[in-house]
């Protein structure tokens, strides 16, 4: 598990899998892919079902003034040449609409459907960071989110190595969604993300 943990971090930093299977501990590229597939086995997708629940209880809070029970995230992914440069952004709210934090920067040469998981997992990281316990991502693609609630195929070997990062990262919750909205419904994050590959820094 402690290889797998750390396939998982590098791919979810947006590195590919023939980079690091070696550097992760496995014996080959096949035995590293192999444990990414039966991890995602072990996750209920049902096509049409647009809720994932991780079996069992909440994860205990370490710090219970920090914790937010339920918290709602903006995510967007932008590419310019596709692929060109991309960044990434996201944005947290508590369901009263408080903003609690937001966060953004450039991740490099990315197209615009890696740059969208990039993000989700960059929105997870935050909630995991919050010790949130049910979560709500919202993002404006909507293939990112119709292979994420299980109801479309993830061919590409690449978006499947982050599909199956973002599928890990949240047994780390008792409760999760994915919802599709508009562009216009999503405007904080995609600003961010636009800001992060005009600033000099690429961080907002």
């Amino acid at each position: 598990m402690e290889n797998l943990g750390t396939l998982l971090h590098l791919v979810a930093g947006g590195k590919k899998l023939r980079e690091v299977w070696e550097e992760s501990g496995f014996t080959s590229m096949g035995e590293a892919r192999r444990a990414l597939e039966a991890l995602a086995a072990k996750f209920d997708t049902g096509a049409g079902d647009v809720v994932l629940k991780r079996k069992g209880t909440a994860p205990p809070s370490h710090d219970a003034s920090r914790r937010s029970d339920t918290l709602i995230i903006y995510t967007d992914g932008a590419s310019r040449g596709n692929p060109g440069p991309a960044s990434i952004a996201a944005v947290v709210y508590l369901p009263s609409g408080k903003l609690l934090i937001s966060r953004s920067s450039r991740i490099g040469m990315a197209t615009n459907n890696v740059a969208e998981y990039r993000a989700v997992l960059d929105g997870l990281e935050l909630a995991r960071n919050l010790h949130a316990v049910e979560i709500e991502i919202k993002l404006d693609s909507e293939l990112v989110v119709r292979q994420l609630n299980g109801e479309y195929r993830v061919k590409n070997k690449d978006l499947r190595i982050l599909h199956d990062a973002v599928l890990a990262e949240m047994s780390h919750f008792a409760h999760c969604t994915f919802e599709h909205i508009s562009r216009a419904q999503n405007t904080e994050a995609d600003r961010l993300a636009n800001d992060a590959l005009d600033s000099p820094t690429g961080d907002q």
